[in-house]
Order: C-alpha cells, then structure tokens, then sequence
C-alpha cells in the first residue's frame, strides 16, 4: 500500500482576496501594493471572518483563552511515527516548535497592546469627565486623542495640543487640578477679557440694494477700495505671494487688473471672475500690511477684514454647476478656502487637475501649466492640512512625476505660446522654482503620512528610520538659492526670506510627524531610537531659530521696516513653534532619566547632523523660555493663543521641578502664575481706559518672565505656598488704582476658563474646561 501522503497544514487567509484569487504576494497593507498599482485600491479587501492571531491559532490547533494548551498532532498522540503520519520525528519537533513560537508571539503582542493602553490612555478627557462614553474607540494617545461628551465628539490628530499634553502626565493633571483654584480661575478670567477686548470688532458695513444682476458681485464691485489702496496691494500680493503656493498666473492677472481700471464699460457680468478673484488678493495682502497702513477710505481695511471673504463665499455658492468647473472660480476657492481642503481637492478633481493635461489635445500649453501648478498648490494644501488635523490626505496615491510645473517665470510663457519653453535647471531662481522644489517630494511626503496612521512606538524602527532619511536627504537636496542662509548672506527681501522659511518647515513637517511617536518607547539599545531622537532636537531648534529671523527685537530695522513679516510668521506656524518647544521639552525629560552621551554613533546616517555637539540642558530650557516669552508678548495679536502659553509654561516647570510631588506642583503652579500674570500686564495698558493713571505695575520679572534666578534653585526646604494668599496680596500690589469701571465689567464677564457646565461645545473657541485644550 503506498505511503499516505503528509497532511499539509491549513494556512491561514492573511492576504488580501484580490491577491489571493491572482496568486499574488500580498504586503497585508490597506490598501496593499498590488491593488494600488492596479488601480482598484477600493477592491483590496480582507478576509473577515476572524482577525490574523485567531487565524492563526485556530489553524494550528491553539487555544488562546484560559489555560493554553497546544493540540498535538493525531499521529504523534497514537504513537505512530513516520509510518502513519508520513511526518518524521524531527520535523514533527520542528513544527511543535514553530507553533510554541507562535503562540508566545501572539501573547506577547496582546500583553503589549494592554501595556501601550494603560500607559497612554486613549482619550484626551479629564478624570472629571472619565464618565464619558467611549466604547468602541481604542485609540493610542500617540495617534491622536477622543474627546467625548454626550452625543458630541471632537477628535484631536497627533499634533493637537490634546494629544501633547497627554505625554506630560505631570503637567496634565497639575493643569486639571488648576480648575479647583478660584484665585487661577479669576485671574485667568481677567486675562481672556483683557484678550477678547484688544481685538476691536467693527460691523460689516451695510449691503447695497437688491438688482437684477448677482447680488454678491454688486456688494463686491459696491465696497472695491480706491485705486490707489488696491494697486498697493496688489503690489504687495505679487512680490510676496506667489512663490511656494502658485494660484494665479501674475502677468495674465495684472493685464486684467490694468483694464478693469481703464475701461468704461461696468457691465457686473463681464467682471463675474475677476472681481473675486481681485478681492482675494487684496485680502490676502492686507496680512503683510501694517496696522498703521494708510487708506484712503478709512472703511476700506475694516472691509477687507470682515466682510470681503464673506461677500466671495456667498458669489460661490450663488454659481451653478457650469460655472464652478472653470480655472478661474477654482482659483477664487484656493485663495479663499484655505481651511476646505477636501471641498478643493474635490472639486480639483471633478475637473480632471489630477490628470497629465498633456494627453488631452484640447488643452493649450498654457492652460495645462496652470492646471498643473493649481493640482500642486492644492494637494500640498491637503497634505499641510492633515498634518495639522490628524486626518487623513484626500488625494489618492497618483503619480505626481507629469504633474510637477516647469521651472519657468511667469514672463516666459502666456496664452499665445504653442508649446512651453524648456524648463530652467534648478540651480536658476524662477518665479515657480519653491513649488518646483516642493513638488519633487510631494510623493514622498503623503507616503510617510500613509504610514504615520500604522505608526506603533512598539514596531521595527528600521522602516521609520529609512523612510525619514529621505525626508532628510529632501531638505539636504533644496537648491541652495532656495536655502535660508543663502538667501540672508544675498541680502535678499524679506519675502525671499518668509518662502524660503515655508520651504523647509512643510517638508519638516512630515519628518516630525513620524519621528515623535517612536520618542514614547523605552528602548535604547536601539541605535535607531537615538538617530531619531537626535533628528527631532534638530528639527525642533531650526524651527525656533527661525523666530530670530523676523523678531523685531534681533533683525535689522532697515531690513524689516515693519511687524508684518513677524507676526505671519508668528500665525502661519504657530503650531510648528509649539510643537517645537515642547519636543525639545521632551528631550530634555528624557536626557534628564539617562545621559545619551554614550550612545553609539550611526556611521550608516547618509550625512552628518547639523550639530554634532549635544546642546546642554541649560541651553536648551533656555531657548523654550525664550519662546515662552515671545508668545507672551504676542497675546493680543491675531493668532495669539492663551491655552499654549499656558501648557508651555506648565510643562516647562514640571520637566525642570526636582523633589517632593508638593514641590513639583508648587513650581508648576508658579510657572502658571507667572505666564499668566505677564499676559495680564501686556494686555492691561493697551485696552484699560484708566491706563493713563495708573501706576507703573511693580513686576520686574514678568516682562522677560524669566529672571537669572531659575525656578529650579528654590531650597527644596521652603514651604507650600498658599497660592490664593499669595495672588491675592499680588493683584492688590499691581492694582493699587483699578477703576470700579473695571471690576464692575470683570463681575460681569461670563466667559470663565474653567467651568464644569455643559458649555456649548465649540471646536474653535470653547472655554469649557471639558474641552478647554483643544
């Protein structure tokens, strides 16, 4: 009788069906590779019936709940050998083996999971608030963080301040407890009214009567400022804008810009998509015009900043769907609905801007170069906006190599060529060339941000490492007239100088986004973990260094004549400067439980680090207390934010606070105090009616909150402070002469920073404490 034949093992389904029916080797991503080249990445499924590890335990015979147990094979168990279940004694071991291996894994992975979620709790809500639901949410904090309440969520991505503030659990729940102190919760009161009221408000000013014509072009032509405000602005639109961002096509639009001045004919109809094209410009130039700006029509900058955008969105939505697929209306929406991303991607791609524009016959060279600069704009808008967000990137996994724009200057190329010139090698500055260099890695960039969602602190660092080198390699291969140190030995303008900052930080971004969730693993005997480690300290000090680029305090009068460039620095990347102080807070923690110095160097890194010293604990608090400052003096202005000053601060303290636990939150306390003690004092002059009689405030540490003196030197024998004694005494010294005027509108203010009500839920400004850091 002929030997029976071994029994093959079941294997388990772990590849997706389409490459399981094609014979395929399947990455196991979602969607993988193979369906992605294919171009059905919306058939990639998987097989549902039960996850990888129950697969896997159930086709060996493994019993994973209660006491495990191993099913022994039939023949082994009869005490048959080779003869009967046509396996060998060895291979029989090597099998039993491989499933030990198996199920160790498995168990190890669950262990694991437990121990990530235990220590990084899933959801950003207080412990007041831990009532709220959330089930069915198993989130890592380092991904991103869930704040539920009621039937409203709000989800906070990876760089959110929420999700930050979860991996200082000190400072966390020291900010928690800051809720119970009536004295903070006063002072902090005060300090959002000071805020709120240092940004006037003024009325839009009244419509023009109702016509026959689109009622939003007539309040658009209706409130268009003089001539010479608009040609001022224009100016200043088309020497700053217009550089890593293309929309529009700079000749073609001033030409238009020229006739509608001279000509006679006012026909509305004729100017359907101009003068919202115009209008958006002239909102966007107003950003680099100071305050003191002269206008001509003193209504015309109140225009600007109210109602203009709105006037624009109503003419939007007041077109059909004809009249929406056109380059000119998606120029509108890209300079209006900066913050709408998906609305543009879709509609981008509604009118094919996602396709190489040469294989259409119908579309003039010209007309193919602006669709390709537009698609560029919009999709490193989408990808700018996930980051922030946390949310996913829109625009599908395209090849971008026939969509990148040519290195031309918009004088080289108009409406009347037949064929595009020969792009100018990249060492040649153009008017597209930031674009052009920012495009060369736009693929790269959504791919580490596709990867970002599967990142775990527990998983192999070597793929991480290698994808971030070539975001690294990508700033290393910026052309070097595009560089900022080239670019300020030149003495170019300011505006050579803000794209050139833009550059970098939006091909950082990415990098940090990938690198900060490996910074929450313990282990250092990786080299890798301390490539990263290293490539995020940079990161983070190039991006704080910037600020000495456009502070008024260190740069040149001459170079910068105004706080224009600084303060769109200080708005545009905000979040980056944040997320930057508190990284290197990070660091600084980290450094502090074991010394790096000895770790061993990384002869594979492709190119040396910018620094090849470590910088000194000193020296590095000091560049945070130095941020510190500058946002404190920033409160007020446009894109100020009250809630990172305060996180800043508090985290700032817990990193440095040695001692007792009572000590700790003594010197976090006092870090709060301060921060917002100095808020008050810059505030306080400017919007206080009785300013002009009331005595200099006798505060010598809180304009530079800092003092030679560190907090950390306090003898760890001095005694709990009383902080409502304390503040009490404090506010009664700053305020000898506050007007009843003011206390009667301070007792009158509900807008109180830390409430435990059920506040009405606003994602942009919502001062319930519930949500209070988002």
């Amino acid at each position: 009788m002929a030997e029976t034949q071994p029994r093959k093992r079941p294997r388990p389904v772990i590849s997706c069906l389409r490459c399981r029916e094609k014979k395929l080797k399947c990455d196991r991503l979602s969607p993988c590779e193979n369906c992605t080249k294919a171009g059905c990445p919306a058939d990639c499924m998987y097989h549902q019936v039960a996850s990888v590890s129950d697969s896997l335990a159930q086709a060996r015979g493994i019993q994973l709940s209660g006491d495990s147990t191993i099913e022994q094979p039939l023949h082994y168990r009869n005490g048959t050998g080779k003869g009967a279940g046509g396996v060998g004694v060895v291979e029989d071991l090597q099998q039993r083996v491989t499933r030990l291996e198996e199920l160790l894994a498995v168990r190890s992975s669950a262990s694991n999971l437990t121990q990530i979620k235990e220590a990084h709790p899933a959801f950003g809500s207080s412990p007041q608030s831990s009532t709220a639901s959330t089930q069915g949410a198993t989130l890592p904090s380092f991904l991103g963080a869930l704040v539920v309440k009621g039937p409203r969520t709000r989800y906070h991505g990876q760089n959110d301040r929420v999700t930050l503030l979860n991996q200082f659990a000190e400072a966390k729940n020291f900010i928690y407890q800051c809720a119970k102190d009536d004295t903070i919760v006063a002072l902090a009161k005060e300090v959002q009214l000071l805020q709120r009221k240092s940004q006037k408000s003024a009325k839009s000013p009244q419509p023009p009567r109702e016509s026959d014509s689109s009622p939003a072009l007539l309040k658009l032509r209706e409130f268009l400022p003089l001539k010479v405000d608009c040609d001022r602005l224009v100016d200043i639109y088309t020497k700053n804008f217009e550089k890593t961002l293309r929309i529009l096509h700079v000749p073609t639009f001033l030409h238009s810009y020229r006739e509608f001045w001279v000509t006679t004919d006012r026909d509305i109809s004729k100017m359907a998509t101009f003068l919202p094209q115009l209008t958006a410009v002239l909102t966007l130039s107003l950003a680099l015009e100071g305050r003191n700006a002269f206008f001509d029509d003193p209504s015309a900058r109140t225009y600007l900043e109210l109602a203009a955008l709105d006037h624009i969105t109503a003419w939007l939505e007041e077109l059909d769907r004809k009249q929406r697929v056109n380059i000119a209306t998606l120029q509108v929406e890209t300079l209006t609905l900066l913050t709408a991303t998906g609305a543009l991607v879709r509609s981008a791609m509604s009118m094919g801007l996602h396709l190489n524009p040469t294989q259409s016959n119908e579309i003039s060279a010209f007309q193919a170069e602006l669709r390709r600069r537009l698609w560029i704009t919009i999709v490193e808008m989408d990808l700018q906006a996930s980051m922030a967000s946390g949310m996913p990137v829109m625009v599908p996994d395209v090849d971008f190599s026939p969509m990148t724009p040519a290195n031309l200057n918009d004088l080289d190329f108009d409406e009347s060529i037949s064929e595009l010139p020969i792009s100018r090698p990249l060492h040649e500055w153009t008017d597209s060339l930031p674009q052009v260099s920012l495009a060369m890695g736009l693929s790269h960039r959504i791919k580490v941000m596709t990867l970002v969602k599967n990142v775990v602190p527990e998983m192999d660092l070597t793929e991480v490492v290698k994808q971030g080198r070539k975001l690294e390699e990508a700033l290393q291969q910026i052309p070097t007239c595009l560089k900022c140190n080239y670019v300020l030995e030149n003495h170019k303008s300011p505006a050579d100088l803000l794209n050139s900052v833009l550059l970098d930080i939006y091909t950082r971004r990415p990098l940090l986004c990938l690198y900060r969730p490996m910074l929450l693993r313990d282990t250092r005997d990786d080299p890798s973990f301390f490539e990263i480690q290293r490539a995020c300290l940079e990161s983070s000090l190039v991006i704080l260094s910037y600020q000495d680029y456009f502070d008024p305090r260190a740069t040149d009068p001459d170079a910068l004549s105004s706080n224009s460039y600084w303060d769109i620095f200080q708005t545009h990347c905000k979040n980056d400067i944040l997320w930057a102080a508190l990284c290197i807070c990070q660091y600084i923690r980290s450094s502090s439980r074991q010394s790096t110095s000895n770790a061993p160097p990384d002869a594979s890194r492709p190119y040396p680090p910018q620094w090849s010293l470590p910088h000194s604990k000193v020296s590095l608090i000091r560049i945070v207390e130095n941020t510190l400052d500058i946002l404190i003096q920033r409160i007020g202005k446009i894109g100020s934010d009250l809630k990172g000053i305060l996180v800043l601060s508090v985290v700032l303290q817990s990193i440095q606070a040695r001692g007792s636990t009572q000590e700790k939150e003594s010197l976090m306390y006092q870090g709060m105090k301060k921060a917002l003690s100095a808020c008050r004092q810059n505030l306080f002059p400017a919007v206080a009616p009785w300013n002009q009689h009331t005595p200099t405030l006798n505060m010598p540490d809180v304009p530079q909150m800092h003092p030679s003196t560190h907090l950390t030197s306090i003898p760890s024998s001095e005694p709990h402070l009383t902080p409502n004694a304390e503040l009490q005494g404090l506010q009664q010294q700053e305020f000898p002469a506050q007007s009843s005027a003011w206390a009667t509108e301070l007792s009158h203010f509900q807008g109180d920073i830390f409430p435990f009500g059920n506040g009405t839920f606003n994602i942009d400004n919502d001062w319930n404490f519930d949500q209070f850091w988002q």
